[in-house]
């Protein structure tokens, strides 16, 4: 291996494959054969049946044709059987596109084209135009040492859209088309056909391959690299030709797609983050704005209503103070006036007295001791009643538990003074107590139909098991009987499902959502036309004789679901049925399809759930938008829930309702006989008020001035009939007499004083009142009064601390103080509002000039304001966290994503060429460049600024990911959208730059094998002749396919796969270094089949072939046809020819002879 040169000349005397006279190594190809593949056509005659078969032998083999005769047709042939369709290059010679031929085209036998009259375009001509017949293509090869064989075979045909459909084949044995694939019959079974044919049959290439891989021992990629191997004609640049032929093609449009689909939705979602946000920012001027004008204008608004109800608000004090204020003064007049008519009795009886005594000083006073005691009587008799009337009055005023002392004409005045005020209160007291009494009463009739309900409901659920109300357990019954049927067979929803015990602390809200449903009767389809006409012929009625609702559902086919399917906070997952029931399939699948409630542990996982949604607290959201909350005692009650078929709890807490409902109801016994006692003593003070009323005056119960009186005259008297100086005495008596009159008169005259003027106040107040209540009246009538009444407890409060009294209602000097301070506080108001407006306003219009979609919904104007401030939290609410949550999430999950995969990906590529050129090398080493040296390829990284941008900003686009603030995710975006630009507008650049063979420039150093210093440099063969550029190429070449096809050229023998296809290497290369590139394909024991045109180059490929083919096709049926000759027929049949043929090399034109056979006409050795 240390000297190739040396081993080629040590192999002069080897048959052509390089076996040394033995058998040729390894797997090499033994026959092809094709039917209707292409211009090589079995359908029609003379060629009808036909099988083309081409048979190497194991041999290298020179295939030649004139261009368009069919050498590509056999070529693709092989390609098919051997290389994926996504890689195959089809037609390679021509350098044609993978579009020009494909598999449809060789199975239809396209031809040729034919143009249109008056149209530039051309349709292609067909051989078998329907494609009827399916094309079969099949290989076999053989290794000479030791027998072993394998055949790989394809059957292709059209399916009803003209597709193309195959079935891959193996055997590990030889086969052919004619004994073992003839009399396929349709397409549907074609795959079984071929098995009972003796193949392994397939539909899918990756078995296949997997097949042929085992059976030769090949790396995965060594059918890429013999695809590529076809390709290559000539060398121009070393790069370039590592990386067209050395290096596998990766196309990553499918992955740049995705991620430009990808940035497409992250775009949509970027520009409606920056929309909210921007929105947010205009909008937050506004609702600043907003806050401060709402604020000045509702203190503005505050101000005029304040304003506006000052003049109701103090008419209102007006009546309010005067109104009682000239209830007391009425009895005060009332009582100054009885007042002056007891002075004026007083008087009077002074008067009388002075005259009497007069009389009786002038009579010398013996007609008073006659008097005196008639005078005595009577005021004994006027003692003896107001004593009667004052006892009256004392028992009143203790029934009316008051204790005010009345033994003068002013405390009597007081006393009296208080009582309207009493009474008012007392009958406010007994309306309270008799509202109370009705009150408890009515509780007290609730709770005996409680009572007697719960009573009722325990009895009859002691007669079944379920939950059911009884009123529904009735009315269920009652049709059962009369329609002859069982009440199994027809369950309420509600007997049929429970809550499980471990979910309890659900029950409340799983009943509230189900109970509709639960109390449904499930009618069977075979019972639908019995009920229906029962519940619409009768009135459906409990056992009381009340009407009562249901609800019946017509059940037909059992439907089939799994509560198990829906996820684990489902509500159906909290619900046991009964399993064995035959409905339970139905409840199944309507709880599953209905009731698929989320049930939400917390209120912020409730917020984000999607609809329907529940919490524990009977908090449902039934759409996106409807939301509802039920805290009704009946919801939260268990004695009212109906699920399950065992009520028992429900039994024992109806006992303890029932227990607590008869304590309740003797607590309102209780409650109403205190009551009413109370009632009784309020009633009696009530009386005793009536009766102190009823005392008008003073007089009536001034049975002391009486005696008093009595006293006095029986001292007179005594005086009188005791003393000798009886006209001294009645002097003395006359003088006292006429002093009290005086002083009685002056009293009078006080009285008197004080009447006239409460008589003017009260005069006053009669006309304020009646003002204020015109006044009111007129606002009431006009409906402002309401609205003036909200703002009276604000004015209270400006008011402050000194309450308003009757003084200033009737001086009004403080209703002109606060008229005062507010119209002063309205017009600063007024002041700061309209800037505040104008402000505000063109804040609005400068967000709807923002964004004038808007503006079908808003307008700049307050009246709107309302609006912008509920799209403003609707925004940072709802859009914005929920637009920034999927900005985040396709940044991060989706696009930052596909940019980390692209990126890794392209980075394992770049790993996988470096690993490449590393097993490239291990080959390298093993071949002698010249004597003593050997070479090794080297990668680096290319220095083009668009590659190494492109490294960049992907490296760019994936730094900060962890970062996660806002601004960091804003600037990632910027890049990636720089980026995915890019990517999506230039389709040149990114194919540049996704293709990671051009990531490298190769060069090749040429090293000495003892030292390892370096010999020569090779740089893209910069400075070489085309011979030397093909050299190298070839030592790379031949390197690679040793190492795809892990072949050891030291080794004796081989299993391995030897085969390799070549079109037209040798065309642009001196013959010398085309004879080196043979020698080392040789050398590695490798089988060609070397594709050449029809011209005097083929030659060169002379000494190391051992079978020729040559391809023709018939210009009037457009058959291709194959012949072929060994080496050795060759070499018989061209033995002593003319001189003018072996000087040219071949027969002009190439063709055929009389014999049908070509014209091969080749120089001697």
């Amino acid at each position: 291996m240390r000297d190739l040169f040396e081993m080629a000349q040590q192999t002069c005397g080897e048959t052509p494959d390089g076996s040394k006279g033995g058998p040729p190594k390894g797997l090499r190809l033994h026959k092809l054969e094709i039917y209707n593949w292409g211009t090589f056509d079995s359908s029609q005659d003379p060629d009808r049946g036909r099988v083309y078969t081409v048979r190497p032998g194991g041999q290298t083999a020179l295939l030649i044709g004139e261009n368009g005769s069919g050498k590509s047709t056999l070529v693709d042939a092989l390609l098919t059987l051997l290389v994926q369709r996504a890689v195959r290059n089809y037609n390679v010679a021509a350098g044609a596109g993978k579009r020009e031929r494909d598999e449809q085209t060789y199975v239809r036998g396209a031809y040729g084209r034919l143009s249109r009259e008056g149209d530039a375009r051309a349709d292609v001509r067909f051989l078998r135009p329907q494609g009827a017949q399916p094309s079969v293509l099949l290989a076999c090869f053989r290794s000479e040492t030791s027998g072993r064989a394998f055949t790989l075979a394809q059957v292709l045909f059209l399916d009803g859209d003209g597709q193309t459909k195959k079935v891959f084949c193996f055997a590990d044995s030889e086969k052919s088309i004619a004994a073992d694939c003839s009399g396929l019959t349709g397409t549907a079974k074609l795959k079984r056909q071929m098995e009972d044919r003796g193949f392994r049959a397939t539909t899918t290439y990756q078995e296949y391959h997997e097949w042929f891989r085992k059976a030769t021992g090949v790396r995965p990629k060594a059918m890429d690299m013999f695809n590529q191997t076809v390709a290559v004609k000539d060398v121009q640049r070393l790069t370039d030709f590592i990386r067209d032929h050395m290096l596998e093609t990766r196309h990553w449009g499918e992955r740049v797609d995705r991620l430009l689909r990808h940035f497409t939705e992250l775009g949509e979602a970027h520009a409606s983050l920056v929309r909210a946000r921007r929105q947010s920012e205009l909008l937050e001027p506004v609702a600043r704005l907003g806050t401060r004008f709402q604020k000045s204008a509702a203190e503005l608004a505050q101000a005029d209503q304040l304003l506006g109800s000052l003049d109701a608000y103090f008419r209102q004090c007006t009546l309010d103070l005067l109104q009682p204020q000239c209830a007391d003064w009425r009895t005060e007049l009332s009582q100054i006036e009885e007042g002056r008519r007891q002075l004026a009795r007083e008087i009077e009886s002074l008067t009388e007295e002075r005259h009497a005594l007069r009389t009786a000083i002038e009579q010398a006073g013996g007609d008073r001791l006659k008097q005196i005691p008639l005078l005595i009587k009577n005021h004994e008799i006027e003692a003896r009643s107001k004593r009667e009337v004052r006892r009256r009055f004392d028992e009143a005023l203790s029934a009316a538990d008051l204790s005010l002392p009345a033994d003068t004409a002013a405390a009597f005045a007081v006393s009296q003074g208080g009582l309207p005020a009493l009474r008012r209160d007392l009958d406010q007291q007994i309306r309270d107590q008799e509202a109370s009494k009705d009150e408890l009463r009515f509780r007290r009739a609730q709770l005996l139909r409680e009572v007697a309900d719960d009573e009722h409901e325990l009895t009859a659920l002691k007669r079944r098991q379920s939950n059911l109300p009884t009123s529904h357990s009735d009315v269920r019954r009652r049709m059962c009987e009369e329609l002859g049927l069982t009440e199994k067979e027809l369950p309420f929803v509600a007997e049929l499902i429970a809550v499980k015990a471990d979910q309890r602390s659900w029950e409340p809200s799983i009943e509230m959502i189900l109970r509709p449903f639960a109390l449904s009767v499930l009618v069977p389809e075979r019972h639908y036309a019995l009920v229906s006409r029962y519940v619409n012929d009768r009135k459906l009625t409990d056992n009381r004789g009340h009407g009562q609702r249901l609800s019946y559902v017509r059940v037909g086919a059992t439907k089939a679901a799994a509560m198990s399917d829906s996820p684990p906070q489902s509500l159906t997952r909290k619900l046991d049925l009964q399993k064995r029931h035959p409905l339970a399939p139905w409840i199944r699948a309507e709880l599953a399809q209905r009731f698929d409630y989320r049930c939400c542990e917390t209120i912020e996982e409730f917020q984000t759930a999607a609809a329907p949604a529940i919490t524990t607290t009977r908090h449902v959201k039934r759409s996106g938008h409807r939301h509802e909350k039920d805290d009704r005692e009946r919801s939260i009650d268990p004695r009212s829930f109906v699920l399950g078929w065992d009520n028992r709890e429900k039994c024992r807490l109806l006992a303890d309702a029932i227990r607590i409902g008869k304590e309740s109801l003797a607590h309102a016994e209780m409650q109403i006989a205190q009551v009413e006692t109370a009632l009784d003593n309020l009633r009696n003070r009530q009386m005793a008020a009536h009766t102190l009323a009823g005392i008008a005056s003073f007089d009536e119960i001034d049975f002391s001035s009486h005696e008093a009186e009595v006293a006095n005259l029986r001292l007179e008297q005594q005086a009188l009939e005791d003393g000798n100086d009886v006209i001294r005495v009645l002097k003395a008596r006359l003088a006292a007499c006429e002093a009290r009159e005086t002083a009685t008169h002056e009293r009078l005259h006080r009285l008197s004083g004080d009447e006239r003027e409460l008589q003017n106040r009260l005069r006053d107040a009669e006309r304020l009142i009646a003002n204020a209540q015109k006044t009111l009246d007129a606002r009431r009538a006009d409906g402002s009064l309401a609205a003036h009444a909200t703002a009276f407890e604000q004015l209270s409060t400006r008011m402050g601390e000194a309450p308003l009294t009757v003084a200033d209602v009737l001086s009004r000097e403080r209703e002109d103080a606060i008229r005062q301070s507010l119209t002063v506080e309205r017009d600063r108001l007024r002041r700061e509002v309209e800037p505040a407006r104008e402000k505000l306003t063109t804040a609005m219009s400068k967000f709807l000039t923002k964004f004038p979609e808007e503006q079908a919904d808003l307008q700049a104007s307050i009246a709107y304001l309302d609006g912008f401030l509920g799209l403003r939290e609707r925004i940072r609410a709802e859009d914005l966290p929920r637009y920034e949550s999927r900005f985040k999430e396709r940044l991060n999950e989706k696009v930052t994503q596909e940019i980390g995969l692209l990126n890794g990906q392209l980075e394992i590529e770049r790993a996988e060429i470096e690993s490449r050129l590393a097993m490239l090398n291990l080959s390298l080493r093993q071949l002698e460049y010249r004597s003593g040296t050997h070479m090794r390829l080297e990668g680096r990284d290319v220095r083009d600024p668009e590659i190494v941008g492109f490294r960049g900003a992907l490296k760019e686009c994936l730094a900060d990911s962890f970062d996660g603030s806002p601004e960091a995710d804003e600037a990632r975006f910027v890049r990636i959208e720089k980026l995915v630009t890019r990517l999506r507008d230039d389709e040149r650049w990114r194919s540049k730059v996704t293709d990671v063979r051009r990531w490298f420039e190769f060069a090749a150093r040429e090293l000495d094998d003892a030292s390892g210093e370096e010999r020569s440099y090779h740089e893209d063969s910069a400075g070489q002749s085309g011979g030397e550029k093909a050299k190298l190429a070839f030592t790379i070449l031949v390197a690679a396919i040793a190492y795809q096809y892990d072949i050891d050229p030291q080794r004796r023998s081989s299993e391995r796969f030897h085969f390799v296809v070549v079109d037209e290497m040798f065309s642009k290369v001196d013959d010398r270094y085309s004879d080196y590139a043979l020698r080392l394909f040789e050398q590695f024991g490798l089988q060609l089949l070397i594709v050449a045109p029809l011209d005097a180059k083929a030659r060169v490929t002379e000494p190391y072939v051992g079978c020729y083919l040559h391809v023709v096709k018939n210009a009037q049926t457009n058959h291709s046809d194959i012949f072929e000759m060994t080496a050795q027929e060759f070499e018989s049949d061209c033995t002593g020819e003319a001189g003018d043929v072996m000087d040219s090399g071949v027969l002009p034109n190439g063709v055929a002879d009389d014999n049908g056979r070509p014209n091969l006409v080749r120089r001697p050795r």
